[in-house]
């Protein structure tokens, strides 16, 4: 293994297996490709120019095709069928997030993954992206994150999701898989682990999803930070990239982040300056999370001894925070302690 390319099959080739293929093939080799739609195959071919067997579900592919690991980039709802399946045979891992659907589907994954010895990874690049990267940084100039707020309010129409599973909660898990999934991963990274979730949904605008389309969640971490997160998938002014940029108090200064289209902007204060200081990033950073990702996770499944930047404990800690706050919501906005099954822990 430590010589040769791990080889590596990709299952599902909708908006995003081709856009991540290029990342797999820097550090390894995605040799198989499947999706049992005819036309995400076709897709795939087009969109990267590659050339590879295709199968129509994820059995044929880890039954036929000679495989170390797999990229998992199939819709949330198939996430622990293919992930156990793949386990079963010996192979390793990586799953886009959502994890799964819900908390108890994430352990069964994690568990067998544990029995088949094999590595299991969440994607879950924002955290990893170098401007948000940089105010988990700043904790070093600024002291530790004490409340944290962001706003991720834009219109999801462009992106038609009520004519897809997106819009069906038990395929989805929700709200927040859609918007603010990324942004739990990342006040985790800042704060950790969480103790209590508690959320509120406001009157529904999209009848499209049978969930709510706006919705307040608010968190209190183990080290007594707390954190406000409010989405909706129905608010014209914003787009989605627009959206979510966080305000940060530091226990010794303050952030306030603003995403723009092509750009981002930092702004950050020490109590002993006299002005903010800007910190424009052009570069959007995705390039930066895709290969950190999956270059650890190509580099812990050959040295175990290796400590990569994600495991599977933030993709099921993520998904726990979710579904503690569709649950929270779902009962007219209960405080729900965490974590959400102890029995499974």
């Amino acid at each position: 293994m430590a010589n040769a390319k791990l080889k590596v099959g990709l299952i599902g080739t909708g908006d995003f297996g081709p856009h991540f293929a290029p990342y797999v093939n820097e550090v390894s080799e995605l040799v198989a490709v499947c999706d049992p739609n005819p036309a995400g195959l076709a897709n795939f071919s087009k969109q990267t120019g590659l050339k590879l067997p295709e199968f129509d579900h994820h059995e044929k592919l880890l039954d036929s095709a000679d495989l170390d690991a797999v990229v998992i980039a199939s819709p949330n709802f198939t996430h622990k069928e293919i992930a156990i399946a793949a386990a079963k045979r010996g192979k390793h891992i990586f799953c886009e997030k959502a994890m799964a659907t819900t908390t108890s589907d994430c352990w069964a994954m994690v568990r067998a993954c544990e029995k088949a010895n094999v590595r299991l990874v969440v994607g879950h690049k924002r955290r990893l992206r170098p401007p948000w990267a940089r105010m988990v940084e700043l904790r070093e100039k600024l002291g530790p994150a004490l409340a944290i707020t962001a706003c991720a309010y834009h219109d999801a129409r462009a992106y038609d999701n009520t004519s897809k599973w997106w819009c069906q909660r038990e395929k989805s898990g929700g709200t927040l898989p859609l918007i603010g999934v990324h942004i739990i991963d990342w006040m985790r990274a800042m704060c950790g682990d969480v103790a209590t979730v508690r959320a509120l949904a406001a009157p529904q605008i999209d009848t499209g999803y049978d969930f709510p389309d706006t919705l307040h969640v608010s968190l209190e971490f183990k080290s007594g930070a707390v954190a406000s997160l409010t989405v909706s998938l129905s608010s014209p002014p914003l787009k989605f990239r627009e959206a979510g940029g966080p305000q940060i108090v530091y226990r010794n200064g303050g952030v306030r982040f603003d995403p723009h289209m092509e750009h981002l902007d930092l702004y950050w204060q020490h109590h002993d300056d006299k002005e903010p200081r800007l910190e424009r990033f052009d570069d959007l950073g995705f390039d930066d999370a895709y290969r950190q990702e999956f270059g650890d996770f190509v580099r812990w499944v050959s040295d175990d001894r290796y400590q990569p930047c994600l495991t599977w404990r933030e993709g099921l800690r993520c998904v726990e925070v979710m579904e503690a706050a569709h649950r929270s919501a779902d009962e007219g906005g209960s405080i729900i302690a965490m974590p959400l099954y102890p029995a499974l822990e």
